[in-house]
């Protein structure tokens, strides 16, 4: 026989209360922010991974997304349309083709991510030294926590 769970303390549900409703706000604020660049959440996504891994096979795009092949193709396929992605054949072994962030792709990803990092750095600023070492402290403690969660 199980016993049930405590109850959460005080503090774990206010935290929780809090993190939710700040994490609901930045969606909002994402959301209209994807709408001003013209690019659909998915187009924004793959964006983003293009600007964090560079240079990629459609195949790993399609695993990353956790899609089929021919859709990440027919995705890329209409971003380089466009000149959000660039796609490139390998000059070592020609039957591999990589994908790649263009310059339409990056303006289109800070418009979509709204200034993002002068926001940050703007709230960030406002604090002090101590207070930015304790925000690294629980960032990286709230990461391995939930790495450890997984």
């Amino acid at each position: 026989m199980t016993t049930p769970a405590a109850p959460p303390r005080a503090s774990v549900v206010a935290a929780v209360d809090a993190v939710q409703a700040w994490v609901e706000r930045r969606k909002r604020a994402v959301a209209r922010d994807m709408h001003e660049c013209g690019q659909s959440p998915a187009q924004v996504h793959l964006l983003g991974l293009l600007n964090e891994l560079g240079p990629t096979t459609v195949s790993h795009v399609a695993a990353l997304l956790g899609t089929t092949p021919p859709s990440a193709s027919a995705m890329v396929d209409r971003m380089v349309d466009t000149g959000l992605v660039v796609r490139e054949r390998n000059e070592d072994d020609r039957r591999v083709v990589t994908v790649s962030i263009g310059p339409g792709g990056k303006e289109a990803l800070q418009v979509a991510l709204g200034g993002r990092r002068e926001m940050l750095e703007r709230v960030l600023s406002q604090l002090d030294d101590e207070e930015l070492r304790a925000t690294l402290r629980v960032m990286a403690r709230l990461e391995e926590a939930i790495t450890n969660a997984s």
